[in-house]
């Protein structure tokens, strides 16, 4: 019976880290904020990943907003 738990525990557990995998990763709303006017759609994850970085940066806004300027031309 507790290999029965076990089992079923690990099967969950696999399931929800497959189905957060799954999930498309999205532009923080700060984004708009620092850069109002940006059109973010058709990013690739690894450039939306990138944004996110910055974001959570020490840089001032102006040096942020520089930085995602130049990513999305």
């Amino acid at each position: 019976m507790k290999t029965l738990i076990a089992t079923a525990l690990i099967a969950t557990a696999g399931f929800a880290g497959t189905a957060s995998a799954m999930t498309a990763p999205q532009v923080s709303d700060q984004a708009q904020f620092i850069v109002p006017n940006a059109d973010f759609s058709g990013l690739s994850a690894a450039k939306i990943a990138l944004i996110n970085n910055i974001l959570t940066s020490g840089d001032s806004n102006g040096e942020k907003r520089a930085t995602i300027t130049s990513l999305l031309r």
